[in-house]
């Protein structure tokens, strides 16, 4: 054992700090004192202490330099797509990448460069040892463990929050595997775009259960209980009131879920529908819920207005007319309620608790007064305290007609449910809460059941001491006649003999029961005030979130917050206005119903969204409250959105309707937010789902359709290819862009992320596949095996045409047809676009202003609703500076088959299925025919004549009915005379260039390709049926086709490479955009049913 030297004690270190600690000889040891987890700098080394000699760390036993000093950094998730898309830097950056790669892709480059072998220069392991403090500026130098790098941070919550200001970053993994510090340029950015909330001081009583009780203890609570009780009598008054409870707490269930599934944001139930079900859930929801509680401010102030009225009428008292009054007292009270609302959550909870005490005092208050005998003024009203006689008549129901018109259970379910709307009144208010998780779900359930059985004891108190029918006057009290008011025929009201008197007459028989009016008029002042200074601060609050989201346009405004509480004044001056303007009429009954069901539209959405996070089983789902079901949150979605229309299916329908213009609005609109909603979850479980049920089912010819792959590298680079190869799928069939690069796999995110937004914005449906590879060939084969997944795999391989065949490397040629081969071996379709243009732009790509388009997708493309915006035609994005001919001649070529383009080509579609290949070469250019720049283009199919020209154009035609193909004209044709003298002499001068007679292959020596002798000898019968076939072209097909497609030719393998890339320039050279098409030998077509 080494001496130590010992080190004074000085001071105590929590985490994973480390320190070295010098030692005699050339070794040193990075040391550790460890006592219960943690690091211990207050003692000396002890070599005799087991648990301090188990603490030395040694890394290989060679010193490696000071250690880097432990991060302090706490950091968010990785997001990458939270990248500000508009910074300068960052769209630089993103056009090098790309510019990089799309001009310096050595996939079918002229130039081959050798590799070379980066590792060649790092020196080994002695090297290390003699100059130990220059491991950090060797390249190789991850290859040594050093176990745990100290740079890394611990676990601590503080990563998985989402900080405003970004400065809490973790290193990513490339600054831990070359050991350097991250930089603001190089970090791993947060999740999510919500910023760390300040939350408030609300406990669960105070903040949630207080303010949902007093939002559920409604004006009902003292001026309708006795007339349900009188109507349904006291048992089905219990069914109702236990029915509306269960769907109460059922959504409350599922609120509990919601909430308890991560930190709930400001916004309260907008805020998780949106973040469950997405934008257009959450955007109709957010503007209905705000509305509706702003408009239940109007009627509750109307409420308390109305009783205010009615005292100045009890003396003779008004300020202009009753209807005025009304007005004016429910404006003075809503300015007044207002300014409260702007001291804070903090006075409005105090004000609250006032209004808590006054109304449980007015409940108690009717509770010891039904008890006390009854006056003999009371017993006139219909006041005559408990009997069984009396509990056992209205035990029963007697529904009958009265002042509001006919009655049954569900008129009177209809006016009781309104109470039990309030349950969102605590989620209402996440931002002021201290813990929402923990304090909606017991805080709402609490005051659900404390408010139903308050509704219970005040509903059978009332109910089993008074009587439906009283005269109101003492002598038929004393002659027996209390009761004779009453209508035989329950159907039949007449207001000038009926009752006045009474549970059914009397909306205000609690007063008489309560004995003490002015606590019974207070609890209706405090029921009333109390929820409608809850909906005052629910409504701007809802509506402040919702601004922020900028899902809307132009009410963004109101987003705005003041003070240390973030107070959205503006919001509150906008709930004011929408208040006043419902609290000009006089009769808010219609209006009351669109309120109510408002909020049933808001718990059917809430029990949805809990159904739909759990259905779709997303590993993000992991709620703490357990105590839900999805099927009983869906049952009572369901539930929800039926009982609207039994309780006033006019209004179900207006509010319906609402929702559903504002969700097409936000759907056609697509803001840019990803919330990680179960809709996303869906999307993936439903992918799955269908690609898993796809492995059952047998492949048939008749669902054949084309799904390409197509080596296209960057989409960007080669438009030409991409647009040609869309124009066959067309969205039905799989479309996959390969890109083999020999970049680093680093860069993928990049090029994959600018690739999608460039195809998004010219509305092609494909998807994009990146291989980084050393070697073409091995991407390919690599790209060949891997696209794809389950029966989704490619069953067409497309290139565009090796146009450079005759002046590059000899190994891009072998590599270029190893790639057919590959196909062909792989049983796949080869297809092979020529054009004489050529397809790369890359060096005329404004690679700059591509990204910024991209970046402004949203806002050029998915953010209209404008139709014809949608499908226009996106242009290229080229410098304006282009004088090369041939850039601008491939530039132009790309344009004409621009996808969305409305003018259409002109002349004919000519194809030379000459070889059955399954029907391959047919079907490709009929699918091209049906729609797009193609579907004006009329079909010629020419086909080889034998012996009979006419016998063999009546075959193709029968063929091709029994096909339900329809071309314009079948031309036989003869490949069997003997091509031209001229034609034979263009041939040979093509190919004479490529033929190296030489004694010393000056050719084969430079890497250049090489046509071999042998090859004229073994295939020259062949060689001069495919001349022929070029004159039948240039005589046929040059002049009036737009498109050209030929049964392409097959490779074999004892023929060069470069002599068949000479064959198939032979059949496009000259000629317009040709497609060299090869099927597998298999049937892509069949006439059977």
């Amino acid at each position: 054992m080494p001496s130590i030297r010992r080190y004074p004690v000085t001071k105590r270190r929590t985490g994973r700090e480390i320190f070295d600690m010098e030692t005699y000889g050339a070794k040193r040891h990075s040391l550790a004192l460890v006592e219960d987890g943690n690091v211990n700098l207050n003692g000396e080394f002890r070599p005799e202490d087991p648990k301090q000699r188990a603490a030395v760390l040694t890394i290989n036993n060679a010193f490696v330099g000071p250690l880097p000093q432990p991060s302090r950094m706490v950091s968010g998730t990785r997001r990458r797509s939270t990248v500000v898309m508009d910074s300068p830097a960052e769209i630089t950056r993103r056009a090098s990448v790309l510019q990089q790669e799309g001009r310096d892709n050595e996939a079918f480059n002229d130039d081959e460069e050798s590799d070379r072998d980066d590792d060649d220069n790092v020196p080994d392991l002695p090297t290390l040892l003699l100059s130990p403090r220059k491991i950090s500026a060797v390249k190789g130098s991850r290859k040594i463990s050093v176990g745990y790098d100290p740079t890394e941070v611990v676990p601590s919550k503080l990563n998985y929050e989402a900080h405003a200001d970004d400065h809490h970053v973790r290193p990513t993994l490339e600054d831990l595997r070359v050991e350097k510090q991250p930089t603001e340029d190089n970090v791993v950015r947060n999740t999510g775009n919500e910023s760390k909330l300040k939350r408030g001081n609300l406990g669960w009583i105070r903040g949630v259960v207080l303010w949902s009780i007093l939002n559920l203890w409604g004006v009902m609570l003292f001026l309708r209980m006795s007339w349900m009780n009188a109507q349904a009598g006291m048992g089905l008054f219990l069914l109702i009131v236990l029915l509306g409870t269960v769907i109460a707490l059922l959504t409350s269930l599922s609120t509990s879920a919601i909430s308890t599934n991560g930190e709930v944001g400001v916004g309260g139930t907008y805020y998780m529908i949106s973040r469950s079900l997405g934008p257009q859930f959450g955007a109709a929801i957010g503007v209905i819920f705000s509305l509706a509680n702003a408009i239940s401010v109007a009627l509750n102030i109307q409420g308390f207005a109305d009783v205010i009225r009615g005292l100045l009428a009890e003396h003779n008292l008004r300020m202009v007319d009753s209807l005025n009054d009304i007005r004016i007292i429910g404006i003075i009270t809503l300015v007044a309620l207002t300014g409260f609302t702007f001291f804070g959550m903090e006075i409005a909870a105090k004000l609250q608790i006032v209004f808590f005490v006054i109304i449980s005092a007015s409940i108690l208050n009717i509770i010891i007064g039904s008890i006390i005998p009854p006056s003999v003024a009371d017993q006139a009203k219909g006041f005559v305290g408990y009997s069984n006689a009396l509990f056992v008549e209205n035990f029963y129901p007697a529904f009958q007609k009265d002042q509001f018109g006919e009655n049954s259970f569900m008129s009177v379910f209809g006016v009781f449910f309104p109470s039990v709307t309030g349950i969102l009144a605590g989620t209402s208010i996440t931002g002021d809460l201290r813990d929402p998780s923990g304090a909606i779900p017991k805080g709402t359930i609490c005051a659900i059941l404390f408010t139903t059985i308050s509704y219970i004891v005040v509903g059978w108190c009332s109910a089993a001491v008074t009587l439906r029918h009283a005269s109101g006057d003492v002598q038929d009290l004393w002659m027996g006649n209390l009761t004779a008011c009453q209508s035989g025929n329950p159907s039949v009201y007449d207001a000038s003999t009926a009752c006045k008197q009474g549970s059914v007459n009397n909306m205000e028989i609690v007063e008489v029961v309560g004995h003490f009016r002015p606590l019974i008029l207070a609890g209706i002042f405090s029921s009333t005030l109390s929820t409608a200074l809850g909906c005052i601060n629910f409504a701007p609050k809802i509506f402040q979130a919702l601004c922020r989201d900028n899902i809307f346009p132009f009410i963004h405004i109101f987003g705005k917050g003041y003070g240390k509480t973030d107070e959205p004044y503006r919001a509150y001056g906008l709930v004011m206005i929408i208040a006043v303007v419902f609290l000009i009429p006089s009769d808010l009954n219609f209006i009351s119903n669109v309120v109510s069901n408002c909020f049933l539209l808001t718990y059917a959405l809430v029990n949805y969204a809990t159904f739909d996070a759990a259905f779709s089983k997303s590993p993000g789902w992991r709620p703490t409250f357990k105590y839900y079901n999805k099927w009983l949150s869906l049952f009572t979605a369901l539930a929800c959105f039926i009982l609207m229309f039994f309780l006033d299916w006019m209004s179900a329908v207006i509010t319906s309707g609402l929702a559903f213009v504002l969700w097409i609005f936000v759907y056609y609109r697509k803001p840019q937010v990803n919330w990680g909603t179960s809709s996303q979850a869906n999307s993936y479980r439903s992918a799955l789902t269908d690609m898993l049920h796809l492995l059952k089912i047998e492949d048939h010819v008749k669902n054949f359709r084309p799904q390409i792959l197509l080596l296209s590298g960057l989409p960007c680079t080669r438009p030409a290819l991409v647009y040609v190869a869309n124009s066959i799928t067309r969205g039905a069939g799989l479309l996959v862009c390969g890109h083999v690069s020999g970049k680093s796999v680093k860069e993928r995110g990049i090029m994959s992320q600018e690739s999608y937004r460039w195809l998004r914005r010219r509305k092609i449906r494909a998807f994009y596949d990146f291989v980084a590879t050393k070697s073409t060939a091995e991407g390919i084969r690599a790209l060949i095996q891997t696209s794809g997944l389950g029966k989704m795999r490619p069953n067409i391989i497309m290139m565009g045409f090796l146009n450079s065949w005759r002046t590059c490397n000899e190994s891009t040629v072998e590599e270029y047809v190893g790639a057919i081969h590959e196909a062909f071996d792989a049983n796949l379709g080869v297809i092979i676009l020529c054009i004489k243009e050529g397809f790369d732009i890359s060096n005329a790509i404004n690679f700059e202003k591509l990204v910024l388009e991209n970046a402004d997708e949203s806002r050029t493309m998915e953010s209209t609703v404008d139709i014809s915006a949608v499908h226009a035609a996106a242009p290229l994005e080229v410098r304006n500076d282009i004088t090369d001919p041939i850039l601008l001649e491939r530039i132009a070529a790309a344009q004409r088959f621009l996808p969305a383009k409305k003018k259409h080509m002109a002349g004919h579609i000519s194809i030379w299925w000459l070889y059955d290949d399954g029907g391959l070469t047919i079907l490709i250019p009929y699918l091209m025919a049906q729609r797009g720049i193609w579907s004006h283009c009329p079909i010629k199919l020419y086909c080889l004549a034998g012996k009979d020209p006419v016998a063999a154009q009546n075959e193709m035609l029968s063929l091709l009915a029994k096909f339900r193909i329809t071309v314009q004209e079948v031309i036989p044709i003869d490949l069997d005379t003997p091509p031209s003298p001229l034609s034979v002499t263009w041939f040979h001068d093509m190919i004479g260039v490529l033929r190296d007679r030489e004694p010393m292959p000056k050719r084969k020596m430079s890497g250049l390709p090489v046509i071999k002798d042998s090859d004229l000898f073994d295939f020259g019968h062949r060689t001069l049926r495919q001349i022929r076939l070029r004159e039948l072209l240039l005589e046929h097909s040059k002049a009036d086709s737009c498109l050209n497609v030929v049964t392409m030719p097959l490779p074999k393998t004892s023929q060069s490479s470069t002599f068949f890339l000479s064959v198939l320039h032979s059949l496009t050279d000259s000629l317009p955009p040709t497609l060299l098409i090869r099927g597998s030998q298999e049937n892509v077509l069949t006439y059977y049913c």
